[in-house]
């Protein structure tokens, strides 16, 4: 019936959303400041201003948001942006409420009464661009709402989880669809960074987009050279390449113990670090990345939590000590190297046992069916729901407390969680950050003078005035830190006086969570009856292992790096010629003058000296050739080489 209704809507002809006389360009240089667009953005937003249904594939950090953002403020009505992090979300909305753009986001971290001043102030004031988490679309509170206000266009941001062949399958995505039933006629622009060939006709066929205009930028990035180092002494390596490198790097560890352990071993080397994973406290975390974004930190060491939305352009070099999971990954990841177009790398090293790590990870990461069945009653019962309940609830989950009451890893758990989302169960969000809110509800007149001068309930509620406006319309993220330094006072002591203020109905306080938060969409069954859908369970786990299988190659490849990601997201290209297979290291035919060099450097070096020394003063691509030079040299009797590896000159040369 469905397929039969978007069927007729193919017969309605395009209209142009752009009534104004004001360019994009003007627009682009009011807001942002920039002069001109990249390419092809200029294109994308001219397509989707004649009212045509769109589809923007650009790479990290090719400006996608630029492509919505820009016509929202030609069009006379309003724009729904539907996004799948939170915290992409609300650093978009800085962003935007900064240049002077009206926006807010809807996501599950707000109170009731949050949400409906936010959609009040969407339908029928001067907020211009709403973003919403892909849950948000099936409360009927947010569609009789999103029926109501003016819509021009519809944004699908991180589009590829709409596609069950995609890396991040997100069956909340399909509810996208439902805003086409409500608004027909109202065109939609689809972005993604990281989609193949089939994906592509996946978003369009999952959206119900109309003949849609497809733009694509090349997914090569010729300005990164992409290298593989294999070795066993990864911190080595890791200072080694650092002490060559200038400017910003990140360095990228699945472990978060890990990143302590090299930004240790940074600064003892006297290089300036800081590090981000999902453990630490938020305030922390968005410490860190201010020390990082200003440069007062050159090096951020983090987990793969890091880098969504991060939009620093001097960024020279990315280095992975652990394989990603996909080629999607890495190229997001790595693709946050160069964003100012100057010379940069991106470096991933490897060592005998990590591609047995990742299948390892793979094999976790797909429990069997009853074992899933098994962690679901348990988180159901960690959880307090019910048999025939659930559905509609949310819950914040401290993962830790339940791996320890069941004795179960948290890989283990976060894969069955990921598992149940994509079969419909629940949305799960790994850790995010609410800030704390505060609205007050009292009454303005005379409010301070509810209590004495001196009696600390005042003394807070005045630094609340005087540090935040806005607070009697609406929700305003307050800084507990800036009102406790304020007041000389602990922050736990304003923490407790503001939730007193709140008893007594004089605010309306929203405390800070940082935990994952897990919303169920279906009732809990009973234990005889939970069943998974196994055949869409082995689907998933072919699609997954051919990722597994395509980022393997990529590191064990002998032919062009960058041309083997780029067949693996359909593209026709060519050898890049700056990786490091293009610059030779995989040759082991040496030159004269590589010859004359080795032979300086080992008469100069103090003797004996480690093979593994020696090869490591050579980049990476020179390495197999000098490692051939030094046997050849060993051969020719200039050289002997001890059984643990080290190296002696020959007094007399045959």
């Amino acid at each position: 019936m469905r397929l039969a209704y978007f069927y007729t809507l193919n017969t309605k002809k395009y209209q142009s959303l752009d009534n104004t006389t004001i360019s994009p360009k003007v627009i682009l240089e009011k807001y942002w400041g920039y002069s001109s667009f990249r390419s092809p953005q200029a294109e994308i937003i001219s397509s989707l201003l004649s009212g045509r249904d769109t589809i923007a594939l650009l790479p990290t950090g090719g400006g996608k948001s630029i492509c919505y953002q820009v016509p929202a403020m030609m069009v006379p009505g309003k724009v729904v942006v539907v996004s799948p992090l939170i915290s992409l979300m609300l650093d978009q909305v800085k962003a935007l409420d900064n240049v002077g753009i009206p926006a807010k986001a809807l996501h599950s971290g707000l109170s009731a009464r949050e949400i409906d001043i936010i959609l009040d102030n969407f339908v029928h004031g001067p907020l211009k661009i709403l973003y919403i988490s892909p849950e948000r679309i099936a409360a009927e509170l947010f569609q009789v709402r999103f029926y109501m206000a003016n819509i021009s266009f519809i944004a699908v941001d991180e589009a590829h989880c709409v596609s069950q062949w995609g890396h991040d399958f997100r069956p909340s995505y399909l509810q996208v669809s439902v805003l086409r039933e409500l608004k027909p006629s109202v065109p939609v622009i689809a972005l993604t960074a990281t989609a193949t060939k089939a994906i592509v006709a996946d978003i369009g066929l999952q959206l119900f987009l109309r003949e849609p205009a497809i733009f694509k930028n090349s997914f090569a990035r010729s300005n990164i050279s992409f290298s593989v180092i294999k070795t066993e002494g990864k911190m080595q390596e890791l200072l080694r390449i650092i002490g060559q490198m200038s400017g910003s790097t990140i360095i990228y560890t699945r472990s978060r113990a890990a990143c302590a352990k090299i930004s240790s071993l940074l600064k003892e080397r006297s290089v300036s670090s800081t590090v981000y994973h999902a453990g630490l406290p938020y305030e922390v975390r968005d410490n860190n990345q201010k020390l990082w974004m200003s440069g007062r930190a050159r090096v951020m060491v983090a987990t793969n939590a890091f880098g969504m939305g991060i939009d620093k352009s001097d960024v020279r070099c990315v280095i992975h000590i652990d394989i990603p999971s996909g080629i999607e990954d890495y190229y997001q990841e790595a693709g946050r190297a160069g964003r100012d177009g100057y010379s940069s790398f991106a470096i991933a090293l490897v060592n005998n046992s990590d591609l047995l790590a990742v299948q390892k990870l793979f094999d976790q990461s797909f429990p069997d069916l009853d074992e899933i069945k098994k962690i679901y009653i348990a988180l159901c019962q960690f959880l307090k729901v019910g048999v025939n309940d659930g559905a509609g609830r949310s819950f914040y989950f401290d993962i830790e407390e339940f791996c320890q009451k069941n004795k179960v890893s948290q890989h283990k758990v976060k894969a069955v969680l990921k598992l149940l989302e994509k079969q419909g169960w629940f949305n799960f969000s790994e850790g995010f950050k609410v800030p704390s809110k505060v609205m007050i509800t009292g009454n303005p007149a005379g409010l301070l003078a509810y209590y004495e001068e001196n009696d600390v309930r005042a003394m807070v509620l005045a630094q609340l005035l005087r540090l935040h406006e806005g607070l009697f319309t609406e929700f305003i993220p307050i800084s507990l830190t800036k009102i406790a330094q304020s007041l000389d006072m602990d922050i736990n002591k304003i923490n407790f006086i503001l939730r007193v203020l709140h008893k007594e109905g004089i605010i309306h306080y929203v405390e800070a969570a940082e935990l994952p938060e897990i919303i169920f969409l279906l009732d809990r069954p009973a234990d005889r009856d939970f069943r998974l859908n196994e055949s869409d369970y082995l689907d998933l786990k072919k699609s997954t292992k051919l990722r597994l299988d395509a980022i393997q190659e990529y590191f064990i490849t002998q032919r062009c790096r960058q041309l083997v990601m780029l067949e693996y997201f359909g593209e026709d290209a060519k050898e890049c010629g700056c990786c490091d297979i293009c610059l030779g290291s995989q040759s082991d035919v040496y030159t004269l003058g590589d010859k004359k060099a080795l032979l300086v450097y080992l008469t100069q070096v103090a003797q004996p000296v480690n093979v593994k020394a020696v090869l490591s003063q050579w980049p990476y691509n020179k390495r197999k050739r000098i490692e051939r030079c030094l046997e050849d040299l060993v051969e020719e009797g200039f050289f002997e080489i001890d059984p643990s590896g080290r190296i002696f000159k020959k007094s007399n040369p045959q």
